[in-house]
């Protein structure tokens, strides 16, 4: 028999699958909208992230792979994000995951025990729900204001602390709502995650994907507060299929080292 764990598990961007199936053997047809496949739309990945899949795979590149990620990899992370997000980290601060829903997964089960809070945005990418629950800790949203274009209001954001948060979430570019937050709203988050000594979590996985204004990575502006970033190859490269992300911490005070160690360990399960 399934746990009660199992049994509550919703993951609605691809629950909706299922009635969706059934509509389709009685002929009718079902125009899928619910998961962000760019590859599913006429978008590739790039021949030379392709050729090098391949030539990797006949070079004979399908073993086991360290359990952080290989160290080319995780340099080349590190060169990347220092370029598009003037962020400075080292090799040792980068893990290589099973795309970012593997990285979220590992964080909130290294950050929280059962009766914690994580702090999401609402509305939020249904995951950061649905595996906070299945950890037996609660997802707590803050509001975030549809007429300002849908950024978070940081004052519901302080109401909603409590002795029990242990990370503040941020999705920017977010998904769903499409909002870009701006270097004042990200220092304000910064500083609040600072007051209650806790660390933001900063998914940004469409951080190439912008047009007026110019992605900013909370990363890039801390000077104490710790950041996990976590990004990955699935939305800006087109290879969603490839399930390659990462993660990688900014800690100027070296005080997540203890959570890094945990990581590391699950990584390695």
């Amino acid at each position: 028999m399934p746990s009660d764990r199992a049994r509550s598990l919703e993951y609605a961007i691809r629950d909706v699958v299922i009635p969706a199936r059934e509509l389709e053997k009685k002929g009718i047809k079902v125009i899928k909208l619910n998961i962000g496949d760019p590859v599913k739309f006429d978008f590739d990945a790039p021949e030379h992230a392709k050729e090098a899949y391949c030539k990797a795979i006949r070079d004979g590149h399908n073993y086991y792979s360290d359990s952080e990620g290989i160290p080319e990899l995780r340099e080349a992370i590190v060169e990347r994000e220092r370029k598009k997000n003037n962020v400075g980290i080292s090799a040792e601060d980068v893990f290589v995951t099973a795309a970012v829903t593997e990285a979220l997964q590992i964080t909130i089960g290294a950050l929280t025990n059962p009766g914690d809070q994580i702090l999401v945005p609402g509305p939020s990418y249904p995951p950061y729900i649905s595996f906070t629950r299945f950890l037996l800790a609660e997802p707590v949203e803050y509001r975030t204001i549809e007429e300002e274009g849908w950024v978070p209001d940081t004052d519901d954001m302080r109401k909603k602390i409590t002795e029990k948060t242990r990370a503040i979430v941020v999705i920017n570019p977010n998904n769903p709502t499409g909002a870009l937050y701006d270097e004042k709203t990200l220092k304000e988050i910064l500083d609040i995650a600072g007051e209650h000594e806790i660390p933001v979590i900063s998914d940004e996985i469409y951080d190439m994907i912008t047009y007026e204004k110019k992605h900013v990575s909370p990363g890039s502006l801390t000077k104490d507060v710790p950041v996990i970033v976590f990004n990955g190859m699935s939305k800006v490269y087109f290879a969603t299929g490839w399930r390659l992300g990462y993660m990688y911490f900014v800690d100027p005070e070296n005080v997540l080292e203890d959570l890094k160690d945990a990581i590391g360990r699950l990584l390695r399960v």
